[in-house]
């Protein structure tokens, strides 16, 4: 199962870290995920996913 969000399939992003040295090495932000249950289902979403799903109810 990739490290995804199963409401808006948010993913990895890359970003270049940069050492005292400056010395470039790519790095993988990973996003914010967390089990919740959505319509009944236990899926692993973000947390800006369950926010904004709190706030519909």
């Amino acid at each position: 199962m990739p490290r995804m969000c199963a409401i808006c399939g948010k993913t990895y992003s890359r970003t270049i870290k940069r050492s005292h040295s400056m010395r470039p090495s790519i790095v993988r932000l990973l996003p914010n995920l967390q089990w919740f249950k959505s319509g009944g289902k236990r899926v692993k979403a973000c947390t800006r996913c369950m926010k904004t799903e709190a706030k519909a109810k």
